[in-house]
């Protein structure tokens, strides 16, 4: 689903023209109700469940599975070693998310464990409310972490970077949710509504973060006119995508007139519906299942990374047991102008060379006429760690190098905008 807006004779364009479909790929891998999945930045896909993955004494247990991007089985991480004793990772996941640095955010029924992706090591656990199921935990990029309970009627948690409760983000969350997001500054903290009549994604904004009070502003998602509800987006699951994208994933068991599959929303376009993935699957339990090809019962976690100039998505269908790759030559990424019916190419950025790199790499871009010109670098989070360009050049091709050094192993993005118009694409620094 794309939307066009009209200003005069030029139209900011979100359609085919300027981007790609998502088609369905490959099966990845089959889980047992997968409940989250993430890449961390040495390319290992990191997936939960809340279904069984392994026997521990003979026990039934759901421990994290770490695979490569190949779809191969690399391990099952059993345990994690926390303050020298180990801590066995038995207990159903209900969600997976990557911190400021790439580490992961696992939440285990009603704990989160926060795991070093490297050495595998816990480096803290939280519980807010023992024996109350926790959402998808998310980090800011000061390191205050964001978790709420699955059920209504406890608070929206805030911790600090020390993982020690710090405030809340909501005194009592009176929905049922699955997924918390927050934006890099803390201000703006997403939570996925479900069985809450208009379900959608619920706003809480607080201008001062963490440090302030925050208020309940919007609900994102779900279409009311008029005081009713004309189409219900019930927001399973919540993620960001490279490009600061939120996708939101619905499922199958809602009104014939719902939303059902992953939807890409554009804040810079007042949340609008700007790309869509997967076809719904109907009923678990009566279609085939696992679902045939680019159909998904219930998402619940996608990731994403590219390959050769190819972008690619990782999205868990929890009743179909499967993790689903779906691939994009030219993703939404933010709108380009179209004047009297034909695109716009005022510029253009290529890959970078070499790639991968260390630690020094060429990035090169073309400019149809003078412009004003910002080129970042972000990392995998999709935090800002260089400014290489912010002046206005000529036209003509340009090349900038970039230093890596003191950053470590991992995907980073390069990010170039033109007059407000942006072009990103990924590399990955190799040491």
């Amino acid at each position: 689903m794309k939307k066009v807006l009209v200003a005069g004779a030029v139209l900011l364009l979100v359609a085919s023209t300027a981007a790609a479909q998502w088609v369905f790929d490959a099966d990845f891998c089959r889980v047992s109700q997968p409940h989250g999945v993430v890449i961390t930045p040495d390319n290992k896909v990191w997936i939960g469940a809340y279904g069984r993955t392994d026997t521990m004494g003979g026990v039934a247990a759901s421990v994290p599975l770490i695979y490569d991007l190949d779809g191969n089985l690399i391990m099952k991480l059993r345990a994690v070693n926390f303050g020298g004793v180990p801590d066995t990772l038995w207990n159903r996941c209900r969600g997976v998310a990557l911190d400021k640095d790439g580490n992961v955010l696992y939440t285990a029924y009603d704990a989160v464990y926060h795991i070093n992706y490297q050495t595998l090591e816990c480096m803290h656990k939280i519980q807010p409310k023992a024996g109350a199921s926790l959402t998808e935990a998310a980090m800011d990029a000061n390191g205050y972490v964001y978790v709420c309970t699955v059920l209504g009627g406890n608070p929206g948690y805030i911790y600090d970077s020390n993982w020690e409760l710090y405030s809340y983000f909501a005194d009592t969350v009176k929905t049922i949710q699955r997924s918390v997001l927050v934006t890099p500054d803390g201000k703006n903290v997403f939570v996925g509504a479900i069985y809450a009549g208009p379900n959608g994604v619920r706003h809480y904004y607080g201008p001062d973060g963490p440090e302030g009070t925050y208020t309940l502003v919007d609900t994102i998602g779900t279409i009311i006119e008029g005081g009713t509800v004309i189409r219900n987006m019930w927001a399973q699951c919540l993620d960001w995508d490279p490009w600061g994208m939120m996708w939101v994933g619905t499922y199958w068991d809602n009104g014939p007139g719902d939303f059902k599959s992953w939807y890409q929303l554009d804040p810079n376009r007042g949340w609008a519906i700007v790309d869509s993935l997967c076809e719904p699957a109907g009923n678990p339990s009566q279609d085939p299942n696992p679902a045939p090809g680019g159909k998904i019962f219930s998402p619940r976690g996608i990731a994403f990374y590219e390959k050769d100039g190819v972008w690619y998505a990782l999205a868990a269908d929890f009743d179909g047991n499967m993790i689903k790759r779906f691939k994009n030559t030219n993703p939404y990424t933010g709108l380009v102008e179209v004047v009297n019916g034909t695109v716009v190419s005022s510029f253009g950025l290529m890959q970078n060379y070499p790639n991968p790199f260390n630690p020094t790499t060429t990035i090169p871009f073309t400019l149809s006429k003078p412009a004003f010109v910002e080129l970042k670098v972000y990392d995998i989070m999709g935090h800002e760690v260089r400014t290489l360009l912010r002046q206005r050049m000529g036209a003509g091709e340009h090349r900038v190098l970039f230093d890596a050094t003191g950053l470590p192993t991992g995907r980073y993005f390069y990010r170039l905008t033109v007059d407000g118009k942006v072009m990103t694409k990924s590399m990955t620094l190799v040491k």
